[in-house]
């Protein structure tokens, strides 16, 4: 269950556990009520849903804490195992200064939780000092394990396809600015445009294209269809899910040069979040274009292996038989 999230992990996950999920206030549109208004609205339909579907198992995405807490309260209840799903911002990283403020309720549940699913060991750690159980459980392979890539446009130009949300994590004006180091090389760049600094469209170069917050099939198809596509953060902990997408999708990665993102993509470019180094490792990659597409399958092995181990991991500590031997 998530609230206000993109829907695609919380689908990913329930369907490989072998169930559903359910999410309310994703981010598509401009009508979604504030948050006074969906907390409450968002508690009652909640409860109503758990009393309707009386499910064997939950998984919650954290933040809110209001949602794990309604999670936690029914899970006890029906004596059923509860998991949360806690993103770094629920640390109060990436600028969350909401769920920074409210850490001594994630600690609660954490200690409460049968599971917690991070990101990275590190967080494994904070979650048993604070007396919890924490799993590293990335991204399920979703619609990208079987995606079909359309022909590929003629084009003279080598796209770059970066991937935001203009999130505070994003260093999307060093992309925007390295573009105007390599103006051979178009870069497209997602978000919703209503959170689009007017300074940061003034500034862009005549090679970017600010595209917009996408419906899930144009989505896949501008990956697809991308040269390179770009998952960059500023947070050392986070695992982009946009570079997960890549990696299924076959597509080659350039990626901020963390140690963690090196090492769940060891097949990435890896660059720091400053223009000129994004813009170098942007023409390394089109120059070296043939040589990472020649990888795509490897990094794709790789990660699909990584990914049934921690569902394993997962079934086993929720109690859940595998979906293919249910």
């Amino acid at each position: 269950m998530a609230w206000g999230a993109v829907a695609g992990r919380s689908v990913e996950i329930a369907e490989s556990l072998g169930g559903h999920a359910y999410v309310l206030f994703p981010p598509i549109d401009d009508r979604r009520p504030p948050p006074a208004v969906r907390y409450a609205v968002g508690s009652l339909l909640t409860l109503a849903y758990l009393v309707r579907e009386d499910p064997g198992a939950v998984v919650t995405t954290n933040p809110p804490v209001l949602l794990g807490l309604i999670a936690l309260a029914w899970a006890r209840l029906r004596g059923i195992p509860f998991a949360l799903d806690s993103h770094p911002g629920a640390f109060g990283k990436l600028g969350d200064r909401v769920s920074a403020r409210l850490l001594p309720v994630h600690r609660y549940l954490v200690r409460h939780a049968d599971v917690t699913l991070v990101t990275a060991e590190s967080w494994v750690e904070i979650v048993q000092a604070w007396g919890g159980r924490g799993l590293v459980v990335h991204e399920a392979p979703g619609p990208w394990g079987s995606l079909k890539r359309s022909p590929r446009e003629v084009r003279n130009r080598p796209r770059a396809l970066l991937v935001s949300r203009f999130g505070r994590d994003e260093p999307v004006d060093a992309a925007v600015a390295a573009a105007a180091l390599i103006p051979e090389i178009d870069l497209l760049v997602t978000g919703r445009l209503e959170n689009l600094a007017p300074e940061l469209a003034e500034s862009a170069s005549p090679n970017v294209s600010f595209v917009g917050f996408l419906p899930a099939a144009r989505y896949q198809m501008l990956v697809a269809e991308a040269d390179l596509v770009v998952a960059l953060t500023t947070e050392p902990t986070s695992v982009m899910r946009s570079a997960y997408e890549a990696v299924y999708a076959r597509r080659p990665l350039v990626i901020s040069d963390w140690p963690l993102c090196r090492e769940l993509f060891p097949f990435a470019v890896a660059v720091a979040n400053d223009p000129a180094s994004i813009a170098e490792g942007l023409r390394r990659a089109v120059d070296n274009l043939r040589a990472l597409e020649d990888q795509a399958e490897n990094a794709r092995r790789l990660q699909a292996a990584r990914w049934e181990s921690q569902l394993a991991a997962l079934v086993s500590v929720l109690g859940l038989p595998r979906p293919d031997t249910a």
